[in-house]
């Protein structure tokens, strides 16, 4: 026999789904399921209701006439989210909109509520956020201050600096952890400096010469 048995612990109640078995001539009693307490102490909320059936909202004669002129537009965004914002006022939904006009369901969401907050102005792409200056100008004047002095003034045994000397002594001193050869040029020559070019070949006694001399 299964039946529902009500456990009190620690003042609380609990439902049980227990069976009623005969083992030999004894009778036990074994839990089958927890069925949770008796007055649950939470509330149920309610559900989120989707986004994917949002609508635009009513558009003016003039969010038609600009919105059907916006759809003949050179401009990919702007004919687009014209396109979804006409659709929508029509009455479809994200999904059917998405397979009309070939775009993810994502899009077209994003675009009507962009309409709906912005109105017109959401057939405007926004500016992108540009990614931080890595290289302050702090940093970049005392990249020149390095610049501006002789090799041989840190202990170098080249007289002239090139790109890749220049770059490979700002990361040993420190200066920066990492940059390009092509990023040591535009801050050399926007500040109106000069690399000297050094000789191809060059000549010392010194048996270690093109060891140090390596970029």
């Amino acid at each position: 026999m299964v039946y529902i048995e009500i456990k009190t612990i620690n003042g609380r109640k609990y439902k049980y789904l227990r069976k009623t078995v005969r083992n030999r001539n004894k009778i036990e009693h074994i839990t089958l399921k927890y069925l949770g307490p008796v007055d649950p102490i939470y509330k149920i909320g309610k559900r989120h209701k989707s986004n994917a059936s949002i609508y635009v909202k009513k558009l003016t004669d003039e969010d038609n006439f600009k919105l059907k002129k916006a759809t003949k537009s050179n401009n990919a965004f702007v004919r687009d989210r014209a396109r979804i914002i006409l659709l929508s006022s029509e009455g479809l939904f994200s999904r059917q909109i998405s397979e009309k006009i070939g775009c993810d369901t994502r899009k077209v969401r994003k675009a009507i509520k962009a309409f709906n907050d912005k109105g017109l102005k959401a057939l405007q792409r926004g500016k992108a956020k540009g990614a931080k200056t890595k290289f302050t100008e702090a940093i970049k004047k005392v990249i020149l201050m390095h610049f501006s002095k002789k090799p041989r003034e840190y202990g170098y045994h080249f007289t002239t600096w090139t790109l890749p000397r220049f770059r490979q002594h700002l990361i040993d001193y420190n200066v920066v952890e990492s940059i390009s050869i092509e990023m040591v040029r535009k801050i050399i020559m926007k500040a109106g400096g000069k690399l000297k070019r050094s000789k191809r070949w060059q000549y010392s006694p010194d048996k270690n010469f093109e060891k140090k001399n390596k970029e």
